[in-house]
């Protein structure tokens, strides 16, 4: 009984996503393309 209701849950994310997705595209806010860390926040490691 919990694995159908469990299912049922699953089913209705699923469908509220593919509804979000038609809405608002795969993207609805653009991934940033400038991500690069701070060379001088962390020290560098010789070996």
């Amino acid at each position: 009984m919990a694995d159908s209701a469990l299912q049922q849950q699953l089913d209705e994310v699923r469908s509220l996503l593919s509804r979000a997705r038609e809405l608002f595209g795969a993207n609805p806010v653009e991934p940033p393309t400038e991500i690069a860390p701070d060379p001088d926040a962390a020290k560098r490691w010789l070996l």
